[in-house]
């Protein structure tokens, strides 16, 4: 299939939509959009485009999720004919009002659908003088003014980018691209585009493995079948790094990748070029927001001077002197690349301009040109600075945004290198009388943050009382350079001790971001980090602690102190995911010998469900937790319980003032009938408190169900678990196990046995209250917490619906479950209104260990929450 050329976006995709239906065009993990999908999705919204009033020369804001509804609504778009702008989806919204105001769009298209835009403007051929064809997106990038700039790209201009770049690849529909880039970056642009038009598949990235570091990252490419990749050059040199240690080729079907944003490295250039046996091409691409996306592009081979090639086709480069002495020359672009120019306030920029008689964008790059046509780039004559791998930042506009702050008196802005990337330093003067206390610091990363990207917030922020000066009287830029870059750690020094995990994430922090986190519930991503940043944090937590952080969970738990727990429970073989450990008692938590907690597995036979309550519960209590072992699974449950307690009593529980046996759902019953076996043993220390355990008599979990939560919920596997049933209805676990490793959940290095044992506690689990029949309990002391319907297991015969807990109100005792109401009194039972899969997550575990520490004491007075 060739390439279609010469064509809009929705053109080519309705051309394949013809000839090539049911192809893949889009896919993320399991889930597809064909062509002829897309091209329908596409005419669909077109129309209600339409009738908002949508027509060329007018401007729709896409502010959506990034996912095939972002490829659909830039179709539309296409069709009609209009212009596209493009939102970042975790852009703060005042930057997004800002954009908008300045854009003025006829319609918006969000989540809820198209809808007319707040204040729609005049045609954009009326505000910027048309060059060669229709508008076809506005970018935005970072204005000196304080403000984001608007430049208008024409549709001849990115058709032109397509073409040439898919003549550079060589492009073709058996290629798969991986859509990695934000979309703020225009190089999603290419990816997006050239893809669409080659009619290749575009895989879309997620974030667990494409911040997981270079192995995971090329694993996955390869699962997903990439031929062709495009990377903010501060991935492709993060990476670069981690695959110059790497041994054998980790992307055998890898034949190209672009670099874009900055200049990569030579190491970085020699590592991927051997990613595949027959080495991999790689390219360096250079194109600023002014222009369409990628103006030229450069092979690099390992050993080359790092240079950018000569401009693609109807594109044209000029040197123009800079300075009294002209000694200096700026890289000039022209041709049909070039933007109209500014939107609003910016359009009167100098940027863009008339040269001998060409419309033209003056860089600011410092360019130099080599004997066989490429150029060498010498840095910028202005303030400018490309940050994060490739984000170019005004420094100028986040001064502005600072001196907006009433309590800022005076700021500088210095841009510094950091680990990987430019970070940026801010140095700020306060009026004391009016600063934010106790944190100043803290508060104005936060303000920033509401209104920049993260891509733009300062790393560093620095009160001083004065700015060092020169000699003639300027501020000391390069004294502000020393101290960003040599900033002292005053919450731990590089002697921290290593078994401290706090500590060593602290380093790892300061050693990515440039400064330690302002307190404990810091944010990474508030405090400067972002995509790239995250990557090297991984890293460093790897090579620091021994232990391996995923981005996803990275992501999920961001703040300082969240991330050392998780990481302090992972040294200390607490595990954070949902299968088992391989070890039947698991010493979450060693502390005194007063009062003891031992919770019992669920059906999944593991503990992981209780790391987060282990840490909530009171720090002088000492936290076990069982699983359940293979050699015990299928004998029933007086075996296993038998089995159960007599592992806690060769490990000890005797030697503790009070023994509190606990577990969720299924463990609520194990941990009733190891309770019931510790007393006669322990006596009356012993007490069962249980967290909406089932009723053995209504039990209906199948082997199907189990198998299903095993592979959904046990292993994370992102696929219908159907797929690893065989047509004789048996389960084929060597692909589970190859799933799992995909996931990221099971080790590569693991064998199929691991999900054999796992698999095998399941299925007896789902068995194993069948007959089972509860006795009474004997004077041990028993009390239930009970949530709502929807749990792992089905419930017969519940008591009356729960009671709201807010404002203070008691949860009341009710009448109990099932066998639970034939052996328990009433009051026995409290209830909480919560779903039965949530009882365990944030911010519900809280009211459960509140449940747990009151139930726990001595008596039977009723729980009162708070």
């Amino acid at each position: 299939m060739t390439s279609r050329t010469g064509a809009t976006l929705y053109a080519a995709i309705a051309a394949h939509a013809t000839d090539r239906p049911h192809e893949t065009a889009l896919s993320r993990g399991e889930t597809t959009l064909s062509y002829r999908e897309l091209a329908t999705a596409a005419d669909t919204l077109a129309a209600r485009l339409r009738a908002l009033g949508v027509v060329p020369e007018t401007v729709v804001v896409i502010d959506l999720p990034v996912g095939f509804e972002t490829v659909v609504a830039m179709a539309a778009v296409s069709q009609v004919g209009a212009a596209f702008t493009l939102l970042e989806p975790d852009l703060p919204a005042p930057r997004k009002q800002l954009i908008i105001d300045d854009c003025r769009p006829v319609a918006l298209i969000t989540e809820s659908g198209p809808a007319r835009g707040p204040q729609p403007g005049p045609p954009l051929d009326e505000r910027l003088v048309r060059r060669t064809s229709p508008a076809a997106y506005v970018a935005y990038t970072s204005g000196s003014t304080g403000a984001p700039k608007g430049v208008v790209i024409e549709q001849a201009a990115l058709e032109n980018h397509v073409r040439r770049t898919i003549d550079w690849y060589g492009l073709t529909s058996a290629d798969t691209r991986l859509l990695f880039s934000s979309i703020a970056f225009d190089l999603a642009l290419e990816q997006i585009c050239t893809a669409m038009t080659a009619g290749c598949e575009l895989a879309f990235r997620d974030e667990t493995f494409v911040y997981g570091g270079a192995e995971d990252f090329l694993h996955h490419c390869r699962r997903l079948g990439i031929t062709v990749l495009s990377l903010p050059t501060g991935v492709f040199n993060r990476f670069g790094a981690e695959l110059a240690t790497a041994a054998g080729h980790p992307a055998p079907g890898l034949r190209l990748v672009m670099a874009g944003g900055e200049a990569p490295t030579p190491g970085a250039v020699a590592a991927w070029s051997n990613a595949a046996p027959q080495g991999t091409r790689v390219v360096n691409g250079y194109g600023p927001t002014e222009t369409a996306v990628v103006v030229c592009y450069r092979d690099l081979l390992p050993g080359d001077a790092i240079a950018i090639g000569a401009p693609i086709d109807d594109v044209r480069f000029r040197l123009a002197p800079l300075g009294e002495d002209g000694k200096a020359t700026e890289l000039v672009v022209q041709g049909v690349a070039v933007g109209r120019g500014y939107l609003g306030h910016a359009a009167s920029s100098s940027a863009f301009c008339v040269l001998d008689g060409q419309w033209s964008y003056r860089t600011g790059d410092v360019a130099t040109a080599q004997p066989d046509g490429g150029y060498h780039l010498h840095g910028r004559f202005d303030a400018q600075v490309k940050v994060h791998g490739g984000f170019r930042v005004e420094p100028g506009e986040i001064l502005s945004r600072l001196l907006s702050l009433d309590f800022v008196l005076d700021a500088v802005i210095v841009p510094f290198d950091g680990a990987g990337s430019r970070l940026l330093a801010a140095f700020v003067r306060l009026d004391d009388s009016r600063a934010p206390q106790p944190d100043p610091a803290a508060a104005i990363v936060r303000l920033l943050a509401a209104a920049l990207p993260d891509y733009m917030v300062p790393s560093q922020v620095t009160v001083v009382d004065a700015f060092p000066l020169t000699a003639r009287g300027k501020v000391d830029q390069a004294a502000l350079l020393h101290r960003a870059q040599t900033r002292p750690d005053t919450d731990a020094g590089a002697s921290a001790d290593p078994t401290d995990t706090a500590a060593q994430l602290r380093l790892a922090w300061r050693h990515v971001l440039g400064s330690p986190p302002q307190d404990a519930s810091t944010s990474f991503f508030a405090a400067g980090g972002d995509s790239i940043t995250a990557i090297e944090l991984i890293t460093q937590v790897r090579s620091r602690l021994g232990v391996h952080l995923r981005a996803a969970e990275l992501y999920r738990t961001p703040a300082f102190d969240a991330l050392a727990r998780l990481l302090t429970d992972r040294r200390d073989g607490i595990p954070t995911a949902h299968h088992t450990t391989g070890t039947t008692l698991v010493r979450m938590r060693p502390a005194g010998h007063d009062r003891l907690w031992v919770f019992l597995p669920p059906l999944s036979g593991a503990v992981t469900r209780y790391a987060s309550l282990s840490r909530l519960l009171p720090a002088d209590d000492t936290v076990w937790a069982m699983e359940t072992p293979p050699e015990l699974s299928g004998k029933g449950m007086a075996a296993l319980a038998d089995g159960l307690a007599e592992v806690l009593l060769e490990g000890g529980v005797d030697r503790f003032g009070t023994i509190c046996v606990s577990g969720f759902s299924l463990g609520g019953v194990f941990g009733y009938e190891v309770a019931r076996r510790l007393r006669d043993t322990c006596g009356e220390r012993v007490r069962a408190l249980l967290i909406d355990p089932p009723d053995p008599g209504a039990h209906r979990v199948s082997v199907n169900d189990a198998f299903d939560i095993f592979v959904r919920v046990g292993w994370s596997i992102p696929v219908p678990a159907q797929r690893f049933v065989t047509e004789a209805g048996g389960f084929d676990l060597a692909a589970v196990t190859a799933a799992a490793k995909d996931a990221g959940t099971l080790a590569r290095d693991a064998d199929q046995r691991e999900i054999e044992d796992a698999w095998t506690v399941y299925e007896s689990n789902a068995r194993i209250l069948n007959g089972l029949v509860l006795t009474p309990p004997d004077g041990l002391q028993v009390h239930i917490l009970q949530g709502d319907t929807g749990g792992e297991i089905d419930y017969a015969r519940r008591g009356p619906t729960a009671v709201a807990a807010d404002g203070g109100t008691p949860w009341t005792g009710g009448e109990a479950i099932g066998q639970w109401r034939d052996i328990l009194s009433d009051d026995a039972v409290d209830r909480l209104p919560v779903d039965h899969f949530a009882l365990l997550e944030s911010p519900n575990d809280e009211l459960v260990r509140d449940w747990l520490a009151a139930r726990a004491q001595h008596g039977p007075a009723p729980y009162v929450p708070r």
